[in-house]
């Protein structure tokens, strides 16, 4: 395997792409301090897996994205690939030829780092073919989403890691010693040196299954625990549910009967309602039609009315149109009133300019004479400057001739002085060169000071738009306040509603109880209807003869007759089994009933006939009688005679004496019955004891029927307000959800505003970054300007000490000079005579040119003045006829004036009379409105008793679907699909006693059922699962074992091995001396130490830590050094490892790897020359640009001597 490339982009401080075409042999990395040299070793580290970003010299992992300089922008991710070749075959899972068997298991768990992504795509197995190479791709952007990729697919730390395993290059291993290393390794505890001798035995492999089978073991452990608690819990709960699931069971099947019954009972019902429901909906098409007459007139007379509405709005519209006209010409008289004031100021205004122009053009008159005549005045003065100018030409003359004799005797003493005055040249000349170049520092000085002037601009610049990007970060985040306190009254209002909601639930939940529990009531009082009609009613004998076609049963005696709640005890005593005798249409009827029931088994009968022979009664009643029993009860209609003959003969007492006195009176033709049931018979017999209570049950069944009723109508009641309630919950429920729904937008707009501010605050960043950038301009301004000041100072020196040197010799030419001075003088005075003749003839020169100038501008100030004059008349000539336009106008406007009245008088009496007709026809309108309102309030009577029908509709109805959605919502069928059916009294019978049978069960959960499967099923799942847990930590404790073994001899031997290299590379790299390694624990080499012993050649052995920093080097580059002889890496990576070194023992190392570099590949950071030359291939690194990092690759044949 050989690393061929590794590619940088926006890492650290190579914010470019940036590729490392990396050779066989030793590449050397060279620069200057603080180029960026170490950041080609940290990227290494970065893409084989490091996940500290302190092992990276950084605090946090962003970091190592490129930042920025004063020139780049910053990167938003960076990325590291590394290209490899010489891989062939599968790669993953990893180097698993000796893995023990067991410990193959594949732990797909990701790496324990900081999340990085490491589990985010699934294991890649890869096979490469002969020569194809391999790349492995690191990126992270500043989002904090790290990426991962082998040839570039998506893959995991874990599957990179996997390629590395045992191969040496691992971001932990010893082929990467770089700054800071050395001291570790020698300063570090015994057992943390162990990971030396796990690299050279390969056993990282092992020690990272092993890890894996440890923790899937204490999972698995674990795991079995909880199951067996729930294997044994659930179990527990099966044996509870079994006795209960059967009782549901039963439950279940009897209330299947029971709602078979109970439906055809709703579907009559529901029948009754829809039958009386046709009734109303007939009466209610009736007054549907008298509405649509009463409508069809209402409408008729409303379109009339409208018809004169809409005719009055049209006269109004009209009216409304002409006093707009109205408005519209007052608009247009103030328009023209205006108008006509506007142009009288005009006139007023050009009579005023008109007047301006006449005094105007008569001060150009005078100012042009007066120009006339000094143009006079001058010319006379020029003819008489050109006189003396003749004059002074001759003087000039001779004067001229006695100086040029002067000059030509002072020519010879002059030439000695010439010398000199060359000698001042030159030194002029370096003076001048000096002040030039004191010009041009000066120069140099002002533009620097431009230079900070224009920072210093910019940098307000920048402030302002700093304060800017400040205020609209506090201007977001007040949108944000007030989202976020907005967002908070949601919050309250949600919470407002989730409590009212809660309070309605409640309420819904304690009606629904109510309701349950007035269901289980009814259902109560109805089982007890069943009951008390089973005990009152003689079934066998009645079944007996129902079955009979030939027998017409038409009740028994206490079906007919209502006894007094307080005689009940008399009377049903005194008639003993005759209250259950049994009533037939005729006394033939009674005669065929004895005839056919004689021998078929019935129990003990009584018949009548409904129409039984009349019997006698007494008149008056004995002494001590209450009443005839027939006085206290209330007999059927139909059934009177009956009741007579039978109670008419019973008489009631308040005691038994009194009864007694009675019989004797009436001569024992009557029964005697006392109000406490004792019974004395005309024989004389006397029976006491209580009867079957058939009266008072009937009485009870008959309250039953009326409380059954009554407790109907609260249900309904009840079911009524449940409705409400469900209706103002989910109202509610909407409106909470219209409330998050509103919490969610303003979440967005907060998450939207954050952004905003984070894209504010980067703008603020970035400003603050420029403004540090111009205060370093600044501050670099200042330190030039401060250079050149000294320089300038310097220069003015030099310049004063040529300037003395000048004074000297200037001194010396005066002194020459004194000696020609009296000729000079005579010279001079004729020199002083020309020169003044000269100038005289100048002057007058000068005068007579500036006289004849200031005649040309005085001609040509009056030609302006007579070109403005012929202006000023053709003005006023314009002026006169704007005047007569604006009069002309003003009358037209007048006249208009007039007209615009007159016609708006017009419009006003127009108006008067449109108004009077609108009022007319107004009040005939009403008229018509009244009869109109006659008509609806008819229709509101017929609409109002619709609205009644609409009511009594609404509530069959809603009686009509409470009891179909009752029956949907009981037994889950539509109650339309079902037959219509008779109720039998048997089926009355059964649902009694199905209704009493589920009583006597109590209370019921059918969900026993389902939690009964549930369980069973549960706990044969669960069972697997212990029986699977129990082989697999087997398993994995068989190949923790193994990978111990295996672990065990291979430390073993890589110890023995690297402790000999190691002391053999001493030697050669010290030249001399000895050293070894020591186990701190030999009987545990899963776990032991390792302690380093050193004896440097003449020294006597000591601790590691007392060796000087390049004896303490030289010793972990020993140490590496033997791992790479027993078990070499593809790469091997020193960062400055050679630092502490000095000459000589540089040349050992150096020689050592050029050795070692026969099978491994060296990347070694440098600044030592000798190490440099062992090298192949040099690359150097420089930041040209601030912050940036460059590379530059050369041969080594290319590095001059």
């Amino acid at each position: 395997m050989r690393i061929d490339k590794i590619e940088l982009i926006g890492f650290k401080s190579f914010a470019d792409r940036t590729a490392f075409n990396l050779h066989s042999g030793i590449t050397c990395i060279v620069g200057p301090n603080g180029c960026g040299k170490s950041n080609i070793v940290d990227a290494f580290r970065w893409v084989l897996g490091e996940q500290s970003a302190k092992s990276l010299r950084g605090e946090k992992m962003e970091e190592v994205i490129f930042n920025g300089s004063s020139l780049k922008k910053q990167k938003g991710m960076a990325e590291v690939t590394m290209v490899m070749s010489g891989m062939t075959g599968a790669l993953q899972p990893a180097a698993r030829e000796n893995v023990p068997a067991g410990e193959q298991d594949d732990a797909t768990a990701g790496d324990q780092g900081n999340g990085n992504g490491d589990n985010r795509q699934p294991s890649l197995g890869l096979n490469l073919a002969s020569g194809e190479t391999l790349s492995v791709t690191r990126r992270l952007y500043r989002s904090g989403e790290s990426e991962y990729m082998i040839n570039r697919t998506p893959c995991r730390l874990k599957d990179i890691r996997d390629i590395f395993l045992d191969t040496g290059l691992d971001f932990r291993s010893y082929s990467i010693l770089e700054q800071g290393r050395i001291s570790q390794i020698l300063n570090s505890k015994p057992t943390e040196r162990r990971f030396i001798i796990e690299e050279v035995a390969g056993v990282m492999k092992y020690k990272v299954r092993k890890a894996e089978a440890l923790s899937k073991l204490e999972s698995s452990r674990l795991n079995l625990l909880r199951i067996n608690d729930i294997v044994t819990e659930v179990k527990k709960q099966i044996n509870i549910l079994d006795r209960l699931a059967k009782k549901a069971e039963r439950y279940k099947r009897l209330s299947s009967e029971m709602h078979a019954i109970e439906l055809k009972i709703e579907r009559k019902e529901y029948q009754d309602l829809r039958d009386e429901n046709e009734k109303i909906n007939g009466e209610y098409t009736l007054l549907r039609e008298n509405e649509a007459v009463l409508s069809a007139e209402i409408t008729g007379a409303e379109n009339r009315t409208e018809t004169r509405r809409l005719e009055l709005i049209e006269r109004e519209k009209a009216l409304e149109i002409i006093q707009k006209n109205l408005q519209l010409m007052e608009r247009e008289i103030a328009e023209i009133e205006r108008t006509i004031a506007v142009s009288r100021n005009d006139v007023t205004n050009l009579g005023d300019y008109k007047t301006k122009l006449l005094v105007q053009e008569e001060e150009n008159d005078a100012r042009v004479l007066e120009i006339t005549a000094r143009c006079g005045e001058l010319q006379a003065e020029g003819q008489r400057i050109s006189g003396e100018m003749e004059q002074h030409a001759e003087q000039l003359r001779l004067k001229t001739e006695a100086f040029r004799a002067g000059e030509e005797e002072l020519a010879e003493k002059e030439e000695g002085l010439e010398e000199k005055r060359r000698d001042i040249f030159r030194v002029t000349e370096e003076i001048s060169r000096l002040r030039n170049e004191l010009s041009r520092q000066q120069s140099a000085f002002e533009s620097l000071e431009r230079r900070d002037a224009a920072a210093q601009r910019e940098s307000e610049d920048s402030r302002k738009v700093l304060e800017g990007v400040e205020a609209s970060i506090n201007n977001v985040e007040s949108v944000i306040m007030g989202n976020s306190n907005e967002k908070l009254l949601m919050h309250e209002k949600k919470t407002v509603l989730a409590e009212e909601l809660s309070i309605g639930k409640s309420q819904l939940e304690e009606l629904l109880r109510n309701l349950a529990d007035q269901r289980e009531d009814l259902a109560s009082s109805q089982s007890r209807l069943e009951s008390l009609k089973e005990l009152v009613f003689d079934k066998p004998t009645r079944d007996l003869i129902s079955s009979r076609s030939d027998i017409k049963l038409l009740g028994s005696l206490s079906d007919v007759v209502e006894v007094d709640a307080r005689y009940e005890k008399a009377v049903e005593s005194a008639l003993s089994e005759k209250a259950d005798m049994l009533i037939l249409e005729s006394a033939e009827a009674v005669e065929h009933a004895v005839v056919s029931l004689r021998g078929a088994g019935s129990s003990r009968t009584a018949f009548m006939a409904q129409v039984p022979p009349a019997t006698s009664y007494p008149a008056e009643l004995p002494a001590g009688v209450i009443g005839r029993a027939i006085d206290f009860v209330r007999v059927r209609e139909g059934y009177s005679q009956v009741a007579g003959n039978i109670l008419n003969n019973i008489l009631i007492t308040q005691d038994i004496h009194s009864a007694f006195e009675g019989l004797q009176s009436t001569s024992g033709r009557y029964t005697f019955v006392t109000v406490d049931g004792e019974v004395l018979e005309p024989s004389g017999a006397v029976i006491i004891g209580e009867g079957k209570g058939i009266f008072r049950r009937k009485r009870e069944i008959r309250e039953l029927d009326e409380l059954i009723e009554a407790k109907k109508a609260g249900i309904a009641s009840l079911n009524d307000r449940i409705q409400d309630l469900q209706s103002g919950i989910a109202e509610k429920e909407e409106i909470i959800r219209a409330v998050e729904s509103s919490i969610n937008n303003l979440e967005k707009e907060i998450s939207l505003s954050k952004l905003t501010v984070q894209n504010y605050s980067e703008e603020k960043e970035r400003t603050s970054r420029k403004l540090s950038y111009l205060t370093l301009e600044m501050e670099e301004a200042a330190r030039e300007k401060e250079m050149l000041t000294g320089v300038l100072a310097e220069t003015n020196r030099t310049l004063q000490e040529i300037e003395a040197r000048k004074a000297a010799i200037e001194a010396d030419a005066a002194q020459i000079q004194e000696e020609i001075a009296g000729r000079k003088s005579l010279i001079e005075e004729h020199r002083a005579e020309v020169t003044d003749l000269r100038l005289l003839t100048a002057s007058n020169r000068e005068k007579v040119e500036a006289i004849r100038k200031e005649i040309d501008s005085s001609q040509r100030t009056i030609a302006e003045i007579g070109r403005k004059k012929t202006e000023l008349i053709a003005e006023r000539d314009s002026l006169d006829q704007k005047i007569r336009g604006r009069e002309a106008e003003i009358l037209e406007h007048e006249t208009k004036l007039r007209k615009a009245i007159a016609d708006a008088d017009v419009l006003r009496i127009e108006i008067g009379g449109k108004k009077e007709n609108i009022e007319k026809e107004n009040e005939e309108l009403i008229a018509i409105e009244h009869g109109l309102r006659d008509l609806r309030q008819q229709l509101s009577s017929v609409v109002h008793r619709i609205s009644d029908l609409d009511v009594q509709k609404a509530e069959h109805k809603m009686r009509i679907e409470n009891i179909a959605l009752q029956v949907k919502n009981n037994y889950g069928v539509e109650i339309d699909t079902l037959e219509l059916e008779e109720i039998t009294p048997e089926e009355q019978e059964k649902l009694a006693d199905l209704r009493a049978k589920i009583q006597e069960m109590g209370a019921v959960n059918l969900g026993t059922l389902e939690e009964y499967e549930e369980l069973r099923t549960r706990y044969e799942f669960m069972s697997r699962q212990q029986e699977d847990l129990s082989k697999s930590i087997a398993e994995l404790e068989e190949a923790i074992s193994k990978i111990n073994s295996t672990t065990r001899k291979k430390l073993r031997d890589a110890f023995e091995m690297l402790n000999s290299k190691f002391g053999e590379v001493f030697v050669t790299l010290f030249g001399g001396g000895r050293a070894e390694l020591v186990l701190t624990d030999e009987s545990n080499i899963l776990e032991t130490g390792i302690e380093i012993v050193a004896q440097p050649p003449g020294k006597k052995i000591q601790n590691i830590h007392l060796l000087s920093g390049g004896e303490q080097a030289l010793t972990a580059l020993s140490l590496q050094f033997g791992g790479f002889l027993i078990k070499p890496t593809p790469l091997c990576i020193l960062d400055e490892a050679d630092a502490p070194l000095d000459e000589s023992n540089t040349e050992r190392y150096s020689k050592m790897l050029h050795n070692l570099s026969q099978e491994t590949q060296f990347i070694v950071v440098t600044h030592n020359r000798t190490t440099m030359s062992v090298a192949q291939h040099l690359y150097g690194i420089t930041m040209q640009e601030a912050g940036v990092s460059k590379v530059i690759s050369m041969q080594l044949e290319d590095v001059p001597a």
